[in-house]
């Protein structure tokens, strides 16, 4: 039960960081942007913060599996 509440709040943690990221990137302007990745990945990708946005995404799966692995295991 206390590593299922660690998943949660890494996961949760990972979540404001990530849109912590894409508030910032929004403000950054932008001349133009290609299809397949968008606006929003062209802008993250011009400011700079494409590594706190994989930062933050990870720690979203990283709680993710953690609760996942806690709420399928077996307690003796």
């Amino acid at each position: 039960m206390k590593r299922a509440i660690i998943g949660g709040f890494i996961s949760l943690i990972g979540s404001i960081w990530t849109l912590a990221v894409i508030i910032s990137a929004s403000n950054y302007t932008i001349n133009g942007w290609s299809t397949p990745p968008g606006k929003l990945l062209t802008q993250i990708a011009e400011s700079d913060l494409t590594l706190w946005f994989g930062i933050s995404i990870a720690l979203v799966v990283l709680g993710i599996v953690i609760m996942i692995i806690e709420y399928f295991r077996k307690d003796s």
